[in-house]
């Protein structure tokens, strides 16, 4: 019986022994929440200190700043080309007039600067025979740098290429490529041209200077010719510097007229006569271009003249009475006296001598180069010194005296003032027999018509209308 009691006692003995050197163990050891507190603390001690809370974070997205100034100046397309700011180029426009299906380029030179301006255009040789604005134009374009330029210039140098290698005014039908404008592209071969240069070129304009010189042997001192009836006209004319402007209007098919009616003010500048050169009418050219581009702001520098503002001019051409060999006594550009003698002209038949006196005091704008001249042969092209705002209102008359010459030409009456001028409705006009407690007051008839001839303006003497010398070019 004590053999089978005896190993139970013995395993309980040993359990006991083991639970209590367990227990004493775990008393020697933290608890664990005693662990956890002091594990906390020792990391809390290496953390940054706690972030204050701050406002709520707008989460909306923010519509970016804008940028005060101009636009950022970017590409210009022309002729299929795009160009980039800061870049000068020489591009192809093809005319597409010559025979055979054969074509030639046209160089065009596009200065694209590195800052925002205007387009300014430049055009030349619209006449084969006409070589100064060829040069004017390649003075003005090399001499232009696109890092200091703003805006951009366009230059056609030599629009009518084909008249150019000929020497000839002319298109290669004979036909006048400066009254063929703005053209049609089923026209003439004139007609085609000027359709291809004013739709690929001309539209891209701001403003236009077509350079121009005296036809048929005649030569032109340097200057413009604008119609100052146009405010935006008169306002280009005045920005050359020193030169003189011709009050002119446009005539119909010319280049100047067909862009400023599509809203690009335009100006001629004719500078000497046909096949040569003048070094000193170019300069002269050259300096008024480049003070127009530095009066816009697209060069940094200015150009100074002896006087700043331009001199604005009426002319007339003084012709000749007989033929004969015509040797001038005045140079371009000259002031005249009323009676000066401006020439003579010597029959080489009869041997008689007629001599050519100014009519009035004026300036020399352009005469007839020395050579024989038939009777009736316009020879000198006299100025007169006038404000612009009488040249303005002179202008103005001048149409109006076109327009009433064309109406009666083509048969067609012209409405009076009188005729659009009616009662109105339900209004009775006043007669005679209107009753009125006073008594009717004479009418001084004499003094009424002094003041309505006074005021009413004097027809424009047939001399000083426009001429088919006045015509550009």
């Amino acid at each position: 019986m004590l053999l089978r009691v005896l190993p139970a006692c013995i395993l309980a003995l040993s359990l006991t022994a083991a639970a209590d050197e367990q227990l004493e163990f775990l008393e020697e050891q933290p608890s664990l929440a005693e662990a956890y507190t002091s594990e906390a603390g020792e990391a809390e001690a290496d953390l940054p200190p706690p972030i204050e809370p701050t406002d709520p974070i707008d989460l909306e997205p923010q519509q970016p700043e804008e940028l005060e100034g101009p636009e950022p100046w970017g590409r210009f397309r022309l002729l299929n080309t795009e160009l980039e700011p800061n870049t000068k180029a020489t591009l192809d426009w093809y005319s597409g007039h010559l025979a055979g299906g054969f074509d030639v380029a046209t160089p065009v030179i596009v200065i694209h600067g590195s800052e925002p301006g205007p387009r300014v255009c430049i055009t030349a040789a619209v006449h084969g025979d006409e070589v100064n604005g060829v040069e004017i134009a390649r003075r003005v374009v090399s001499q232009l740098k696109p890092e200091t330029l703003k805006g951009t210039v366009i230059s056609v140098p030599v629009v009518n290429i084909d008249g150019l290698w000929r020497k000839d005014r002319y298109m290669s039908d004979r036909r006048d490529l400066n009254r063929a404008f703005p053209g049609h592209p089923q026209g003439t071969t004139a007609g085609r041209v000027a359709y291809s240069l004013f739709n690929s070129i001309i539209k891209h304009c701001d403003t236009l200077m077509d350079l121009h010189s005296g036809s048929m042997f005649r030569e032109n001192n340097t200057q413009l010719r604008a119609d100052l009836t146009i405010p935006e006209v008169s306002e280009l004319a005045k920005q050359f510097g020193a030169i003189a402007v011709l009050s002119s209007i446009a005539p119909p098919g010319s280049l100047r007229g067909a862009a400023t009616s599509a809203g690009i003010p335009t100006v001629v500048m004719e500078v000497g006569g046909p096949y040569t050169v003048d070094e000193a009418q170019v300069e002269t050219g050259v300096k008024a271009i480049q003070s127009y581009l530095s009066s816009v702001n697209m060069l940094p520098r200015s150009f100074f003249w002896s006087s700043p503002q331009p001199v604005f001019y009426s002319s007339q051409w003084v012709r000749s009475k007989d033929g004969g060999i015509l040797i001038s006594q005045v140079d371009l550009g000259q002031r005249v006296r009323k009676g000066q003698l401006l020439g003579t002209i010597a029959n080489p038949i009869s041997d008689e001598i007629e001599e050519v006196f100014a009519p009035f005091d004026a300036e020399v704008l352009g005469r007839a180069q020395n050579q024989f001249v038939s009777a009736g042969y316009a020879i000198y092209n006299l100025g007169e010194r006038r404000s612009i705002e009488d040249l303005e209102q002179e202008a103005e008359l001048i149409k109006q005296q076109l327009a009433a010459s064309s109406a009666e030409q083509m048969g067609v009456e012209q409405r009076k003032d009188s005729e659009e001028t009616t009662p109105e409705d339900g209004q009775e006009q006043s007669t005679s027999s209107d009753t009125t407690d006073e008594p009717a007051q004479p009418v001084d008839s004499d003094s009424d018509a002094t003041e309505e001839a006074a005021t009413e303006p004097q027809p424009i003497p047939a001399e000083r209308m426009p001429q088919p010398e006045d015509e550009d070019g």
